[in-house]
């Protein structure tokens, strides 16, 4: 990218401007500048163009999944969901510019950014968050967790090497988030009642016996994790299950959980979710807490469709 914008300065014969441009315009100004910017490009855009754009670029072609299927699958799930006291919503393809980036490590290149302090969903579980948070902040000091589910149509700005990663793809999400009573109990019954949902998707799909969780141990887990070996409702009981250290990435708070599908070359994971602490930078208080996860929905139709497993 610096290349390219080097390249950028010198055609247009100034010294770098993005400092300037960030720092000294203000978000609604700079939108002023973008909206007008782009009404002037899309002016000039002819026909032929616009069909051959549709041809090539990745992020405008329709998804090659059945639809009616597919949607049916969505509100399965949901349903599902609802029955379990997870609020379905119907989420806005956009969210507030900075929405993954400020709370979940995540480069804004690899996000579709818009105008009007917006950006495309590329993950609908940081809405949710903001949901959740938003809820807690009207309901101080209640005990409640507020539950929520979506089914989404993610877009991810980054490229991709496999031609079957897609730029957009459907995917089921839930959060729940609520204030820490402590001794962990918040983790430890959002991380069984996550589970019990994801499991009992994915075995609508895929055999049981084809399924195994590994549990991914982050820094300081480890009175986490014997609190999970001695919890005797824990779902994860059930299943195939392993162990392993995951102290580099600080995306997930004590463990993240990751459903895997065993395919006769390896396996390939379908879903995955944990603690963050989203809600606690938020909120700027460190007594809330939030569980999110996530299933490759599409990815489950396809594999399915295929009996790739």
């Amino acid at each position: 990218m610096e290349k390219i914008l080097k390249k950028i300065h010198r055609k247009l014969g100034t010294g770098p401007i993005l400092g300037e441009l960030a720092e000294k315009l203000s978000l609604s100004e700079l939108n002023t500048l973008l909206l007008e910017l782009f009404r002037r490009k899309a002016g000039q855009v002819q026909p032929a163009q616009l069909l051959r754009q549709y041809g090539e670029n990745r992020f405008v072609a329709p998804a090659a999944a059945d639809s009616l299927v597919l949607r049916q699958t969505e509100l399965d799930w949901l349903r599902f969901a609802e029955e379990r006291r997870f609020h379905p919503l119907t989420l806005s393809p956009l969210a507030p510019l900075g929405a993954c980036s400020a709370v979940g490590h995540v480069d804004q290149n690899n996000v579709l950014s818009a105008v009007r302090g917006t950006e495309a969903v590329s993950d609908a579980t940081n809405v949710l968050a903001l949901q959740v948070a938003q809820d807690a902040r009207a309901n101080p000091g209640k005990s409640a967790v507020f539950r929520y589910a979506a089914a989404h149509r993610h877009v991810r700005g980054q490229a991709f090497d496999n031609p079957k990663f897609t730029a957009h793809f459907s995917a089921f999400c839930m959060a729940s988030g609520g204030w820490d009573p402590g001794n962990y109990a918040f983790e430890l019954g959002q991380l069984n009642e996550h589970l019990g949902i994801i499991l009992a998707l994915l075995r609508r799909h895929f055999p049981a016996e084809r399924l195994f969780i590994r549990f991914y141990r982050k820094k300081g887990a480890d009175v986490f994790v014997e609190r999970m070996k001695a919890y005797n409702e824990g779902i994860w009981h059930s299943l195939a299950h392993e162990f392993q250290d995951d102290l580099e990435h600080a995306y997930y708070h004590l463990i993240q959980a990751k459903v895997f599908l065993r395919l006769e070359n390896g396996a390939i994971d379908l879903a995955d979710g944990g603690p963050v602490d989203w809600t606690q930078r938020l909120l700027s208080n460190r007594k809330h807490r939030l569980f999110i996860s996530g299933i490759g929905l599409e990815l489950v139709h396809k594999l399915g469709d295929k009996d790739a497993y």
